[in-house]
């Protein structure tokens, strides 16, 4: 599978980030990205996620290393290739890296570099969605929730604690400042299904990332009007009122939560609302 290294393809084993030509990104950090999936030999909601990735490059100073119309050919040109060898589905990254002048902390009127890592795309295992999943609650919200930063040390300290605490699947962060609001999970958003059936989800407040499968989703619930979602705060405390739980992202679409630390989410099992929502976005995504 080929990728894209700032201004030529490569095989995507053998892509490099060079460390002294980048220095701003390897050992300062600086660094934004997507994460894109291609759906029947398209990149699934290519419009969203450029939003993010250029709206992530605003917000912290970074000049793009191309233009939206340029980084879009690219992009087709790249799955284009791919897909003559392969017509599976991708997961696609897209990173803007760098674009500070040496070792310091000005801009160097270059503008960041490219990198485009694309890859198979890899699901969770059918067991996953048959049974539910479970998830361990870690304090901790991520630095400059509205950009896409490469930066996930709060979800690899969690992985390495609450994870393996309660055998759990993956983390959901919870607000540091009061211990029981809940933000999002480590890279997807969470939704609860509430006593009537009624779907709440964390809402844009500036604590966690704006996700295309979350906006996706909730776009569609409107459209439906077959089951209610609102955007609201959700705290540890409304527990009791869970009826069901998913999370959701591009690579997984929705997974059913059936279990937070060592608590049953109603039933224990996939409820009717979140199967409803599960296949309300698959035949959205197979159609796409």
């Amino acid at each position: 599978m080929l990728s894209f290294q700032r201004d030529h393809f490569v095989n995507s084993e053998d892509l490099v980030f060079p460390y002294c030509d980048d220095i701003s990104g390897t050992l300062r950090g600086y660094r934004i990205f997507t994460a894109c999936g291609t759906v029947n030999g398209r990149i699934f909601r290519l419009e969203d996620h450029l939003n993010r990735l250029y709206d992530s490059a605003a917000q912290i100073y970074m000049q793009p290393p191309c233009s939206r119309v340029e980084l879009t050919q690219i992009l087709l040109d790249l799955v284009e290739r791919n897909q003559r060898e392969s017509s599976e589905n991708q997961i696609i990254d897209i990173i803007f890296s760098g674009g500070l002048q040496g070792e310091t902390m000005k801009q160097s009127g270059t503008g960041a570099h490219l990198y485009i890592v694309a890859q198979p795309m890899v699901t969770p295992p059918k067991e996953f969605y048959d049974n539910g999943v479970t998830l361990a609650t870690f304090s901790h919200q991520r630095m400059l929730p509205g950009v896409k930063l490469l930066n996930y040390i709060g979800a690899v300290i969690a992985h390495q604690t609450v994870v393996p605490k309660y055998n759990a699947y993956d983390t959901l962060f919870i607000c540091p400042q009061d211990n029981k609001s809940i933000l999002e999970g480590s890279t997807f958003s969470v939704f609860f299904v509430l006593r009537g059936a009624e779907i709440v989800t964390p809402p844009m407040d500036g604590r966690i990332l704006d996700s295309v499968t979350r906006r996706v989703i909730l776009e569609l619930l409107n459209l439906s009007k077959e089951i209610t979602i609102t955007e609201k705060p959700v705290t540890l405390d409304q527990f009791p009122d869970f009826e069901e739980a998913f999370l959701a992202s591009t690579t997984r679409n929705v997974l059913p939560m059936v279990k937070l630390n060592d608590r049953v989410i109603g039933s224990g099992r996939p409820g009717p609302v979140t199967k409803k929502v599960m296949n309300i976005l698959d035949e959205y995504v197979r159609s796409y």
